[in-house]
């Protein structure tokens, strides 16, 4: 087994075709046959099931797809550490974030960094949590910056703290909907046992935290929707269909920053605080690259 070979094999498991796949590689199709099969013949396994259009993966297919990809992505990362050696380190750093990270704490670790690595860019993509730890699975991303909860097996994680104010970055749980849900309720607070009984509208990766706070006071909560977006939930309660349970900055975010311009009615979760901490991760079956261990080094 050869890495061209490897090469080779993921650029027909991408097309799905020997032709097509020969085509992406400019070479012609015998070669490339041969040595489909030549990898074939080693393991001593099927990798792809034949017809007369196109090639179906298998899952021995699969498990190499997986492992080769891994294999590839390490000897590009240590022949580009190894370059990077007593020499200017160059490069680019892919990293997945959360908005409310992006707009405050990320900008100052990046203005420092580029003090030190002068010739080291960074490509930024922003989302939601799911949708940052989609793109570390594909690989689109190095580095990831996602709110709990998350499965901690999965990544190498680092607690982003806001050194300004020595707190965890964190966002704390609010309660927005229209004004006659929080008839008698003053000031800018609510408890959570002011929300029993109250139709709520959640984000799914928040349930078990929801169902556990308010289980802890004493009641279970009348959840009606749950879905996968903030401006969802707020959609839903500035429809008047019941009360959203998010995040309070995620909801800022959403109404623009101008709460008090919206006919909506946002209050703090207390008694007791809900908060979701911030984490800086990468998956832990994957090797990271030399520059982008220098920079994770910030957040420690």
């Amino acid at each position: 087994m050869t890495l061209k070979q490897l090469e080779y094999f993921l650029a027909i498991a991408e097309a799905g075709h020997i032709t097509a796949a020969a085509k992406n590689l400019n070479i012609s199709q015998p070669p490339l046959s041969l040595q489909l099969k030549a990898l074939e013949d080693e393991f001593g396994v099927q990798l792809f099931e034949r017809d007369k259009r196109n090639l179906t993966i298998t899952h021995e297919g699969l498990i190499l797809q997986e492992r080769a990809k891994a294999i590839i992505n390490l000897v590009n990362e240590t022949v580009r550490d190894l370059q990077n050696l007593g020499a200017e380190a160059r490069g680019t750093i892919h990293i997945g974030t959360i908005p409310s990270v992006c707009n405050t704490l990320l900008p100052e670790k990046i203005k420092l960094f580029n003090e030190s690595h002068p010739h080291v860019d960074f490509q930024i993509f922003e989302g939601n949590s799911n949708h940052i730890m989609d793109l570390l699975e594909d690989g689109t991303v190095d580095i990831g910056i996602i709110r709990e909860p998350f499965n901690t097996s999965l990544y190498h994680a680092i607690l982003i703290r806001d050194e300004t104010s020595d707190e965890d970055e964190s966002d704390y749980f609010a309660a927005v909907g229209l004004p006659s849900f929080f008839e008698g309720i003053e000031g800018d607070a609510i408890s959570l046992e002011e929300l029993k009984g109250k139709p709520l509208i959640i984000h799914r990766r928040y349930n078990d935290v929801i169902m556990n706070a308010c289980r802890q006071r004493g009641f279970s909560p009348n959840i009606i929707c749950q879905n996968s977006e903030i401006s969802s939930s707020v959609s839903w309660a500035e429809a008047g269909i019941g009360v959203a349970i998010v995040s309070y900055q995620g909801t800022l975010q959403t109404l623009g920053g101008q709460p008090q311009e919206s006919k909506m009615v946002l209050k703090k979760i207390v008694q007791p605080t809900i908060s979701t901490k911030s984490f800086l991760v990468w998956n832990t079956d994957k090797h990271i690259a030399n520059i982008i261990k220098q920079f994770t080094q910030l957040f420690e």
